[in-house]
């Protein structure tokens, strides 16, 4: 067990033969979990000195792993694949990548309607405050009963009699 003594997490270091040894997909899940563990400055750095790993290679296990390049062990839950195999194929891989695009502008589209329609919300509301306190001010603006403008009313009556 490493990382007792200088604030790092406590886990079995998997062991490696030599430096060209290659970590197995279980081993670099393991790994890739410790590492999403590590939240304070310098943490992730000592991490992959005290594992003996590149920062630079666990960024791209973490890459690998958001992007569905890297398929999640058997035992972790995730479907069974043969190691080496790959979890999804570049077409699935393209599809992913263009929905999550999609689904970013959907977003920022959402964004702007649901602001425009706050705006329009207060807007209404303004106008509809700025009406009634001129009608309660200036009493030739008094609101008349709801009914038929005057351009509508029928005034065949003021003619004829006038004429």
């Amino acid at each position: 067990m490493r990382g007792a003594g200088n604030g790092l997490p406590v886990f079995e270091v998997p062991q490696r033969p030599s430096r060209n040894h290659r970590f197995s997909r279980a081993q670099k899940w393991e790994l890739l979990s410790e590492y999403d563990k590590c939240l304070d400055r310098g943490a992730k750095a000592a991490f992959c000195r005290a594992v003996g790993v590149q920062p630079r290679t666990m960024r791209d296990w973490a890459a690998d792993r958001e992007q569905g390049r890297m398929a999640p062990p058997p035992d972790a839950g995730g479907p069974a694949v043969k190691e080496g195999s790959r979890w999804m194929n570049d077409r699935e891989r393209h599809e992913l990548n263009r929905l999550r695009k999609e689904n970013e502008k959907l977003k920022a589209k959402l964004e702007k309607s649901e602001a425009a329609v706050d705006i329009l919300g207060k807007a209404s509301a303004l106008l509809e405050a700025l009406a009634r306190s001129a009608t309660a001010t200036d009493p030739h603006l008094e609101e008349k009963e709801p009914g038929r403008p005057e351009w509508l009313e029928d005034n065949r009556d003021e003619k004829s009699s006038s004429g």
